[in-house]
């Protein structure tokens, strides 16, 4: 099995090249951090918005700088891709994304939040993170069109926020992708 294993190069080859790159069109995904702090996490969220070429990554709340290093440890990269931009206020990020047309989405554990796989694939649609201490702020979640958690059947109550994003990111892109196949 390991002689079947992907080289850098190999994985390189169906990459477009750094200035082609720039033209590849992105999902109607936003994704907004409302008070994550940790750079390790936004390191891997600007990961995460890169593989799934997400529109615009959101960092709302302390001031972030994307050169810190274990922010550029686990982006690898990826925050010199990923279009992004640092705004203090989570709430004036969210109305700017929800008067571009987008449908706001939070992750949050609230009565009403449905699992990933029964969101309704409605898009533009704009994903708010929260952080994992104290999740979505009150004032973003008035602003939410709906709510999606990842049940948690073990001992702690929550994931990782970057892991959460991870799942949920895949469940759009997946269904982004299916929208766009069908209307082919």
């Amino acid at each position: 099995m390991a002689d079947q294993t992907l080289t850098t190069p190999e994985l390189r080859i169906a990459k477009p090249d750094r200035v082609a790159f720039l033209a590849v069109p992105r999902r109607p995904i936003r994704v907004v951090l409302d008070g994550v702090q940790q750079s390790y996490n936004v390191g891997a969220i600007f990961r995460l918005c890169d593989a799934m070429l997400v529109d615009r990554l959101i960092i709302c709340g302390k001031s972030m700088e994307t050169g810190m290093r274990k922010l550029i440890q686990a982006a690898r990269g990826t925050q010199h891709w990923v279009p992004h931009e640092i705004c203090e206020d989570a709430v004036a990020a969210v109305l700017a994304c929800r008067n571009d047309g987008y449908r706001i989405v939070v992750a949050e554990q609230t009565r009403d939040a449905v699992p990933p796989q029964l969101l309704p694939a409605v898009f533009p649609v704009c994903l708010v993170l929260g952080s994992e201490f104290h999740g979505v702020s009150n004032a973003v979640l008035a602003l939410a069109d709906a709510a999606v958690a990842i049940p948690v059947h073990g001992m702690a109550n929550s994931l990782n926020v970057s892991t959460a994003a991870a799942i949920i990111l895949n469940h759009l892109t997946l269904a982004w992708s299916q929208q766009a196949e069908q209307s082919q």
